[in-house]
């Protein structure tokens, strides 16, 4: 009996082991077909950026021979073996076609020779080696106003926000020269009818950027008196142009494109002293609230100021770039007024009126990547908290990816 339950206990085990046995062999069998799929899957795509890589290389070396659309010439010949087109129209096309490829190769000569000049110091600042970058970008921006004054004996205080605006853009440089095309998704569907327009140039010596808004969304309240008065969207709409622009006297060892546009690479830590010059101008019309006596308002503000300020490039170790700087102008011309119930009258210039460019970035490199983000604020007050003093601010936060080749 021992014998016969000796031996079935060892059939268990030998069953088990057999099952044990199968299912590893299975699961091996599996994995190395996924794995041997995977790598033929990897094979096959590191073929195709090879493939892409040889075709940029081959283009690059037409492009450097004056042959950049060679492809165009196959393309013709080929319709023309084909039957497609006349032996006159291949001939006319074909030194058609020379002649803007020629074209293109001075202009290209004419960029990499640009390209190549070092007016920097090269261990603070050098060039990327690659042609063209690629970047993907969303921007976010606000606006918001803020009015300190009296009506008669009552003081007054007033905040209202514009809508937030999104964007989507994309953009191309080749040799340092960009083209960006932005999308709002908001303003597509219908959701924001605000205006907003944007051109910025940095260079390591000097730079600017022009900022026109639109706006017709403020929302916000007006205190006075104890008073909550409300201002609802349409009640107050606004056209502002800001026209900001810097020279900085380090421009050899520090440089405002390496934080923002990436068309250079601060290697070292530096800071410069900046001059700038700032033009600021606003139309406000305001429905009549019980703040004005139901009386519809327009505010005109025009003013031009020039100031000092510090930027400073913080490169912490082999990837991370971090950038701050203030351009605070102070006014030197103003020209406003307030015009209510056909009333014109001028506002008197109230020292200190000040306008405030803030710039900051954080930028992470690795091989031919960037990412990173950049904060631009531009803030402007002037007038009498007496009278009428108007604070504006106006902000952009855009985050970006991208790379070079």
């Amino acid at each position: 009996m021992r014998g016969f339950i000796l031996k079935g206990f060892l059939v268990a085990i030998i069953s088990l082991l057999y099952c044990s046995f199968s299912l590893y062999a299975q699961t091996n069998i599996g994995q190395d077909a996924r794995q041997k799929k995977s790598r033929k899957g990897m094979l096959a795509l590191r073929e195709k950026l090879e493939v892409a890589d040889s075709l940029r290389l081959a283009m690059r070396h037409a492009a450097d021979e004056g042959r950049l659309l060679q492809w165009g010439d196959s393309l013709l010949r080929s319709r023309y073996q084909h039957g497609d087109i006349s032996s006159d129209k291949f001939k006319r096309l074909l030194k058609h076609l020379q002649h803007i490829d020629h074209r293109l190769h001075q202009d290209d000569s004419l960029l990499a020779q640009n390209n190549r000049k070092v007016n920097f110091d090269t261990l603070y600042l050098a060039k990327p080696q690659e042609r063209w970058t690629i970047k993907f970008r969303t921007n976010l921006s606000g606006a918001q106003l803020e009015t300190y004054g009296k009506n008669g004996p009552t003081p007054f205080h007033g905040v209202v926000n514009a809508d937030y605006r999104a964007t989507l853009s994309v953009a191309v440089a080749y040799r340092g020269l960009a083209v960006a095309v932005a999308l709002n998704p908001a303003k597509l569907v219908g959701k924001n009818k605000d205006n907003e327009f944007n051109l910025n140039a940095y260079s390591n010596r000097y730079g600017f950027d022009v900022v026109y808004l639109s706006s017709a969304t403020y929302k916000g309240t007006i205190s006075s008196g104890g008073e909550e008065i409300p201002v609802g969207k349409d009640m107050l709409r606004q056209k502002a142009l800001n026209i900001n622009g810097y020279y900085a006297f380090n421009g050899r060892k520090f440089s405002f494109p390496a934080a923002f546009s990436q068309s250079y690479i601060q290697k070292r830590s530096a800071g410069s002293v900046l001059v700038g010059l700032s033009i600021d101008g606003q139309i406000t019309d305001m429905d009549g609230t019980a703040l004005t006596d139901n009386i519809p308002t327009k505010i005109k503000l025009f003013e031009i100021g020039i100031g000092a300020g510090y930027g400073y490039n913080l490169v912490a170790g082999r990837h991370w770039l971090f950038h701050l700087s203030a351009l605070p102008t102070f006014d030197v011309y103003t020209h406003s007024n307030i015009t209510s119930g056909g009333q014109r009258i001028n506002m008197k210039y109230s020292f200190p009126s000040v306008i405030l460019t803030g710039r900051s970035a954080a930028v992470y490199s690795w091989r031919n990547r960037f990412t990173g983000l950049t904060f631009v604020l531009n803030t402007s007050s002037i007038g009498n908290e007496n009278r009428l003093q108007i604070k504006r601010d106006k902000w952009r936060l855009r985050l970006f990816y991208g790379f070079r080749f």
